[in-house]
């Protein structure tokens, strides 16, 4: 049975499946790639910052981005590997990759690029890159094993991989969440399942990642972990940040009739969060990797 392959699914099937998660990730990500930055960037950059730090990134370092998004990583990494250096961007949404060529052409750079990519088999020459990157993002494909097999591949001999995952949320977090999935036609809430099953290997615990890691060739295998925190003025401001990011696909998915009853039972989830003046501070654990190919 492969990664992609449930019990019971023909080979056909589970790729068909893996197609159709790609297309319905790659469309939601590109509805929301305009707001994403300014939505979410408070909580995505300075992970992506810091994953660019723990991979020991060096001046003149190649870098690939994978599941680059609005930049997190892709930014900070330039920043690490300086003038001489270069990042590509990759990302399956081509609203994201549109809105973040533009952001890096606004800001005159010329040693990155950006362009629409699958993880799981990388348009790049062997040996392309010292270093290869994914914040929160490799975690969601289909074929975890067929990605690091790809990401090998593109690595040169000692090479590093580095990305991040999402640890445990503080407890009450997820009751908004469940709220809004219980408003999904029966069709899409099986499609959306529980948090851990749309997370592949890589993302589900350190122990699964590093037996992945090890298998497709890559050693020197560590996890560390760090808190991150999303700060919202009000419930306004979370409501709004659902359609700027992942959540952008459950909203959509909601019958439009059922759209207004969903917001009101996430509401009054959410409340009891909120502190006494209607702020909310969202906070996750977040696990760094790291590796190197062998």
């Amino acid at each position: 049975m492969t990664n992609t392959q449930t019990r019971g699914e023909s080979p056909a099937d589970s790729a068909a499946a893996a197609r159709r998660r790609k297309a319905a990730l790659a469309h939601t990500f590109s509805l929301a790639a305009e707001e994403y930055d300014e939505a979410n960037g408070g909580f995505f950059n300075p992970i992506g910052a810091r994953l660019a730090r723990l991979a020991g990134l060096r001046p003149g370092d190649r870098v690939l981005d994978v599941g680059c998004g609005r930049g997190a990583v892709l930014f900070a990494a330039l920043a690490e590997v300086g003038p001489e250096g270069y990042v590509a961007g990759i990302d399956l949404a081509p609203g994201m990759v549109r809105a973040t060529a533009a952001q890096a052409a606004g800001r005159g750079l010329r040693n990155v690029s950006v362009r629409v990519d699958d993880a799981e088999s990388l348009g790049f020459p062997d040996a392309s890159f010292e270093a290869a990157l994914s914040s929160c993002a490799v975690i969601f494909t289909p074929d975890p094993a067929a990605a690091l097999a790809s990401l090998h591949r593109v690595l040169v001999p000692g090479g590093r991989f580095g990305f991040t995952a999402f640890g445990a949320d503080e407890p009450g977090w997820e009751r908004p969440g469940a709220a809004l999935n219980a408003f999904l036609p029966p069709s899409a809430a099986r499609r959306r399942q529980s948090r851990a099953a749309r997370f592949n290997e890589l993302g589900r615990s350190p122990e699964e990642a590093a037996e992945l890691l090890h298998r497709a060739g890559f050693t020197d295998v560590r996890t560390v972990e760090h808190p991150a925190a999303t700060h919202y003025p009000d419930a306004t401001a979370w409501w709004r940040s659902l359609h700027a990011g992942g959540w952008r696909g459950v909203l959509d998915a909601i019958p439009a009739e059922q759209l207004e009853a969903a917001r009101r039972a996430a509401l009054a989830e959410l409340a009891p969060l909120a502190g006494p003046d209607g702020g909310l501070v969202r906070r996750t654990a977040i696990r760094y990797t790291t590796a190197l190919r062998d």
